[in-house]
């Protein structure tokens, strides 16, 4: 197997834990948002002790699928 699918096998694999072991999980569209309502976004995140990742949407939707989350897939475009 190849280093990259390896990696992406990881990512998976991480994502479907993260998942899984999550009370809730929120998908956002960030996109609009300038550097500096995003960085105020993660830091007010962070205090209130949530973890914000960026992932690509064709991993997410694997590691859901995995978690068998099929609700979150449908959110996924």
């Amino acid at each position: 197997m190849s280093a990259i699918i390896e990696q992406k096998v990881k990512l998976v694999d991480e994502i479907t834990e993260k998942l899984t072991a999550s009370q809730s999980t929120v998908v956002v569209d960030y996109r609009g948002l300038t550097v500096s309502e995003l960085t105020e976004l993660r830091k007010q995140l962070r205090e209130a002790g949530v973890e914000f990742k960026v992932y690509k949407n064709s991993m997410v939707r694997r590691a859901a699928e995995a978690a068998e989350l099929s609700g979150l897939v449908d959110s996924l475009t």
